[in-house]
């Protein structure tokens, strides 16, 4: 692994947790949470399916919806190679 791969990996959760301040607590959608991890909506479909990621349905149409807590949690865990 490059020397600099973890100084980015650094940058990468520093600016997650500041953007998950920002978005203050409330529960966060597919797609924030795809743009905050730097992947596809898909992949977080999956891994919601999977079960790598706690989700919550909301409503009556049972939209996915992810509690910021459990994502640092994941974050934490998946780069601490758990």
């Amino acid at each position: 692994m490059p020397a600099d791969s973890g100084t980015k990996t650094k940058e990468r959760i520093e600016k997650y947790m500041a953007t998950v301040s920002e978005l203050n607590g409330r529960m966060l959608t597919v797609k924030e949470v795809a743009d905050l991890l730097n992947v596809h909506p898909g992949t977080i479909r999956r891994w919601e399916k999977k079960g790598h990621l706690k989700s919550y349905r909301i409503g009556l149409k049972g939209v996915i919806r992810f509690n910021r807590e459990d994502l640092s949690d994941y974050i934490t865990n998946h780069n601490n190679g758990h």
